[in-house]
């Protein structure tokens, strides 16, 4: 939990505050204003960001809050709906916590669908089922990719396991077939960040592609794939030349097949180049990996692989369990989707989330469990729409007020400090060249979000006295751009660790209030 001995001082003369500078509301309960909520200290910081966020252009909402207290002491179009990029990955996380727990963990297993026979052969198929891990990598495995099929594999060979009759079946029927949510920008699919989600999912869903030189000139470059697959379709259209060409290469997916096509020049003794991009079916390259790591270990399948989606789910039959793992627990998840932003972790969370709490492991499932969750806290959800976990949707709005809202609900949350410590800390996670002023190193723990002109920023901020504050600041067509508003948002951040609730507008306004018939400070002189 968050302490400072100064917050004893704050939390002294806070009602003193507060029974002098009460908040001022219509007869509707809307708060009056925009900017500013009517009490000293809401004065003090209207004073402070005002200047920085209006006649900018574009749209912004910001809300701050008093963490504690709950209440706004700042709104600047706080019920403008926006889109929010990944900072809806706060919804996902809060609502995978609220749901599902910390201690949540997936499951993947390895069924015999048929008899082991005393010589090692396996009558019948073996069977992978997923669940939804998105950890099935080398990410929590000191980089070793295929650690987890590794270990399948050796475990299966003590078995005895000699030969599979049958294939290497992936049942990816736990959630849906839909792999891309709606609203995604079909420029971004190719990329790791676009990475579709299955059920049966490996390598977070990405295939790094090594192209080297050929032999000769005019010889087709040479191309590997890591980890290895032979289940990646690509039409290799270019060549090499000679040393002093130039390089240009280029992938992009046939929107008709899904498959790679590569195109340019490589001159030779080029060093080789590596692209990272997303595969087009999740499942089918899961299982290929794993099949490849059987027959490293010497165990031969004789029918090759396939893979079952949830539209051709086959009759149930009785199946022997073999092997199975389990994920890291849900609190090392959630500080992988927030302080690195890992867009296809928070799909697979929604689709989770879905899957368990309404029997259907898709994204509109899923995106009602976190309405659920939403008004469980007692928060509104008029006015948002949530098509996805990561916020790559351009169809998701949310407002500054509700984002900040959630924050102040997860601060009285039993499980506040598995939400805070999965969130970016300034100095120490994300793109050092942000919030790096010495108020805000290690003090703002926070949520970034980016899209093509779209830029988010949401999370807790301690003041000067120790007072935990709630920020959301949610920008949208900023004219002049990414970095502009990335400027704004670190500015009203940085104010915001700055301030001090003996701000001198909130003393004018004490000495106002007693000596000048409460109608502000008196001029010099």
């Amino acid at each position: 939990m968050l302490k400072s001995p100064r917050l004893v001082v704050a939390l002294v003369v806070a009602p003193v505050l507060l029974a002098t500078f009460p908040i001022a509301v219509t007869a509707q309960g809307d708060l009056v204003g925009d900017g500013v909520v009517e009490d000293g200290g809401s004065a003090a910081i209207a004073e402070l960001l005002d200047p920085i966020v209006r006649r900018r252009g574009g749209r912004i909402g910001v809300a701050v809050y008093a963490a504690d207290l709950g209440n706004p002491l700042y709104l600047h179009n706080a019920d403008l709906p926006l889109t929010p990029a990944s900072n809806m990955k706060l919804y996902t996380t809060a609502a995978a916590l609220d749901r599902l727990g910390p201690d949540f963990q997936y499951t993947t297993s390895v069924y015999a669908d048929g008899e082991i026979h005393p010589d090692g052969t396996l009558d019948g198929d073996l069977v992978l089922v997923g669940r939804g891990d998105p950890t099935l990598s080398g990410r929590f495995h000191g980089d070793s990719v295929t650690f987890v099929f590794d270990r399948f594999a050796a475990r299966l060979k003590r078995m005895g396991i000699r030969r599979v009759t049958g294939a290497v079946v992936g049942d990816a029927t736990y959630l849906d077939d839909t792999r891309i949510a709606p609203g995604w920008d079909s420029t971004n699919l190719l990329r790791w960040y676009g990475a579709r989600s299955s059920a049966l999912s490996f390598n977070d869903n990405v295939v790094t592609i090594e192209i080297q030189p050929g032999g000769w000139v005019g010889a087709p470059p040479a191309l590997t794939f890591y980890p290895h697959t032979d289940r990646l379709e690509i039409s290799n259209q270019a060549v090499t030349v000679g040393r002093r060409g130039g390089r240009s290469i280029g992938i992009r997916r046939q929107p008709e097949t899904g498959d790679y096509l590569i195109r340019g020049r490589i001159p030779l003794r080029s060093r080789p180049l590596q692209y990272m991009v997303s595969v087009e079916d999740p499942a089918l390259y899961t299982t290929s990996v794993f099949a490849d790591r059987l027959r490293r270990v010497g165990i031969k399948i004789e029918s090759g692989e396939r893979v079952v989606h949830r539209w051709q789910r086959e009759a149930a039959r009785s199946a022997t369990l073999l092997v199975s793992h389990t994920s890291p627990r849900m609190s090392d998840i959630v500080k992988i989707i927030n302080k690195r932003s890992q867009n296809f972790f928070a799909e697979q969370l929604l689709k989770t989330l879905g899957a368990v709490f309404k029997a259907d492991g898709s994204f509109a499932s899923g995106a009602e469990v976190i309405y659920d969750v939403l008004e469980g806290l007692g928060l509104e959800t008029d006015g948002l729409t949530i098509e996805d976990g990561s916020g790559l949707s351009r169809l998701n709005l949310l407002t500054a007020r509700r984002t900040a809202e959630l924050l102040v609900a997860m601060r009285a949350h039993p499980l506040f400090d598995e939400f805070y410590a999965s969130l970016a800390i300034a100095g120490e996670d994300g793109n050092p060249r942000r919030l790096d002023s010495p108020a805000v190193r290690g003090n703002v723990h926070s949520k970034t979000g980016t899209l093509r002109g779209v830029s988010a920023l949401s999370g807790y901020v301690t003041t000067s006295d120790g007072e935990l504050l709630v920020f959301s600041i949610l920008i949208n067509n900023l004219p002049r751009g990414k970095w502009a508003a990335m400027s704004i948002e670190d500015a009203i951040v940085e104010r915001l660790a700055e301030f001090s609730r003996w701000h001198p507008a909130l003393l004018c306004a004490t000495e106002s209030s007693t000596s000048n018939g409460g109608k502000g400070c008196l001029p010099e002189g």
